[in-house]
């Protein structure tokens, strides 16, 4: 095994690739929290334990720490670990380099990489992410040293998300007085520890810092991930060992498709589309950390409650699922599920029609699983919500191809009836091209439990109760009527229809004729605060959507950092939709869409909470049905022009004054 520390050649900077529709920088930018920080190691023998590696013999070390020292101070130094039959790792300085292809599409820059000395030779001087084996900084001048502290963290941040690998990635800190070395610890946090420049024993605890960098072990490492390639159209590609059917199996060919989280529960989607284990498909594979007191129910809740006693069509089925062991911490295991069925990213949508169809099909399933089989997702957002587009070949029910008119709205006794089939597009109601996946978070409303599940969801797309606990503050507003039913739909649902019968009659919520504003009482989600998830979904699809071969248009500064703001933040942006929005708020190309968001955000306004019991508005199901009817009679109205089959272009639109290089 062979070390190089060498300076980056001024050559080789790769721009930005392509991001992913769906992996928004902003959305997955690394926002530093005190709860990251798990502490320093108390004494260097719990240095030395946590790496577990013996020193080694003579003055090897010392060899070691001198080389890393010159070469933090720019010198060019060239020098070899004695590990027989291993490669060398290269440090090279990367201050001026955005690593390619992170799984999110980070433009961060470590100042320090490091890898093995085939993945520098093989992507010309600059490393893919899934193959950076430490991501460090040098002190600089004029930041204080907790700033830098935390870009070094942002770095192990990112490191974690790309490396569904590795359960500990390491970094450092490197100033003229001292080293920081820094391990990143998957679904839990960031240690560090300090060590001078002049500490006798730096040279024995900068050796076993750099032995786990080749020899991560099954601490730092899952050795269920028995293989890394590179590949030219994902990047890398992963061999996962699972435990399926009392034996194990080999599962070649996955590939990161989506991360987050990487303290808290470090959520990884990798994917092979045509993978099948003993016949059946297993096209997805998630890995989750979760404690083991805590509660994990997605595969109970996917194969006990959503589809029994039938399959319901749109919604993922779990082909499998295991728990593995946290090799270092016995509160935590990371639970594997295998998923049957995959598909694109929310944003990656092409057009807005389909756009629309998918959000009037989530709002058609949930509405479902909330009624009849007693459960709510709990956390709608563009990472959960996929897109199928070649929906006529997925598997369906036998007996649901094809429908009497007597049975047009119940198929296998589900009231289902998705949005392909209203516009005439499909003769099957059960026909969709959404994905509803991850329910991690779900919850099954046992009549029997009287406790409530903890308040969740994710950041953007959250229902702004949800967020703050409890029923959002009324306002001075316009309450709209009740939307009519478009023709086809009130045919497939007179029962809706009836139970929420149209009505022009609006009235002005005024708060101080109400009497006591204030929450009391219990609160909990309900399928409102999912429907209300589907709003944020709509915004932000349209927010960051830049039309093919159109001017690029910029996004008003303003609302951008309110929709990634706190839920009173985006109570305000809701407040002012429906009467002044802003007109940067989507590109031009999309003015006509602006009356459908003005319409549904008006429906939000006033919280159902402060309207009267005998309003059909306060019903939990109301907001569901409003948001359909509108959005549907949308799609009619406004099927076939342009703006609604204009394909997206696959970068977003960037808001005003936004550094997009972190």
């Amino acid at each position: 095994m062979s070390t190089s520390f060498a300076t980056s050649p001024d050559s080789g900077h790769s721009g930005p690739c392509t991001p992913p529709r769906g992996q928004a920088h902003l959305v997955h930018s690394f926002a530093y929290n005190d709860h990251f920080l798990l502490g320093t190691f108390r004494h260097k023998s719990e240095f030395r334990n946590f790496l577990d590696v013996h020193p080694p013999e003579g003055d090897r070390g010392e060899h070691y720490c001198t080389c890393l020292r010159c070469w933090l101070s720019c010198r060019h130094i060239v020098f070899t670990l004695d590990f027989p039959n291993r490669p060398t790792l290269v440090f090279r300085n990367t201050e001026h380099i955005s690593p390619n292809d992170h799984v999110t599409d980070t433009m961060c820059r470590p100042d320090i990489t490091a890898a093995l000395e085939d993945d520098w030779n093989n992507n010309n001087g600059v490393v893919p992410w899934p193959f950076i084996r430490l991501a460090g900084k040098k002190a600089s001048a004029g930041k204080s040293e907790d700033d830098q502290k935390r870009q070094a963290m942002s770095y192990l941040h990112y490191l974690l998300l790309a490396r569904p690998d590795l359960y500990v990635v390491q970094g450092l800190l490197s100033s003229s007085d001292k080293v920081k070395f820094l391990f990143g610890i998957g679904g839990e946090g960031i240690r560090e520890f300090d060590v001078e420049w002049n500490d006798p024993d730096l040279n024995n605890l900068l050796y076993a810092f750099i032995y786990r960098l080749y020899e991560p072990g099954e601490r730092f490492a899952d050795p269920s991930y028995t293989g890394t390639k590179p590949d030219k159209e994902t990047t890398a590609t992963y061999t996962i060992k699972i435990t399926y059917q009392g034996g194990t199996k080999d599962c070649p060919g996955f590939y990161p498709v989506y991360a987050r989280n990487p303290f808290t529960t470090r959520t990884h989607v990798l994917s092979n589309p045509n993978f099948k284990v003993e016949g059946n498909d297993l096209t997805v594979l998630k890995d989750q950390f979760c404690r083991v007191e805590g509660r994990f129910e997605e595969l109970r809740i996917l194969n006990e409650y959503v589809h029994k006693p039938e399959r319901v069509p749109g919604v993922v089925v779990a082909a499998y699922g295991e728990t593995i062991r946290h090799p270092m911490f016995k509160e935590r295991c990371k639970y594997r599920l295998g998923l049957g069925e995959s598909g694109s990213p929310f944003a990656s949508i092409p057009t807005l029609s389909k756009v629309l169809e998918t959000l009037f099909d989530v709002l058609e399933v949930l509405r479902y699983l909330r009624l009849h089989r007693k459960v709510l997702h709990r956390d709608i957002s563009s990472g959960n919500v996929l897109y199928v587009e070649n929906s006529s070949k997925r598997s369906l029910p036998p007996n649901a191809v094809s429908v009497s008119p007597a049975q047009e709205a119940e198929i296998n006794g589900l009231p289902l009836c998705y949005a392909k089939y209203l516009l005439g597009l499909s003769s099957n109601p059960l026909e969709t091209s959404m994905l509803l996946v991850d329910f991690n978070l779900a919850e099954h409303l046992d009549p029997d439990k009287k406790t409530q599940i903890a308040r969740t969801g994710t950041p953007l797309f959250i229902a702004r109760a949800v967020e703050r606990g409890g029923p959002v503050p009324p306002v001075f507003a316009r309450v709209p009527g009740i939307p009519n039913s478009p023709g086809r739909y009130a045919d497939a649902h007179p029962d809706r229809v009836k139970n929420f019968s149209s009505s022009n009659k609006e009235f002005i919520f005024n708060p101080k004729e109400t009497g006591d504003n204030e929450f009391h009482g219990m609160w909990r989600h309900e399928l409102e605060h999912d429907a209300e998830s589907v709003f944020w979904l709509l915004i932000y699809w349209a927010v960051v959507a830049q039309p093919e071969n159109t001017p690029k248009e910029k996004i008003d500064t303003e609302s951008w950092a309110a929709l990634n703001g706190d839920h009173g933040s985006r109570t305000r942006l809701i407040s002012n939709l429906p009467r002044h929005m802003s007109p940067n708020l989507l590109h031009s190309f999309y003015d006509l869409l602006r009356p459908l968001i003005k319409d549904l955000a008006a429906i939000l306004v006033i919280d159902s909470h402060w309207l009267p019991a005998s309003d059909l508005r306060s019903d939990r199901y109301y907001i569901t049905e409003a948001f359909q009817r509108l959005i549907l009679d949308f799609m009619i109205k406004n099927r076939g022009k342009p703006f609604m089959e204009h394909c997206v272009d696959k970068t977003f639109r960037k808001p005003r004054s936004i550094d997009w290089g972190l």
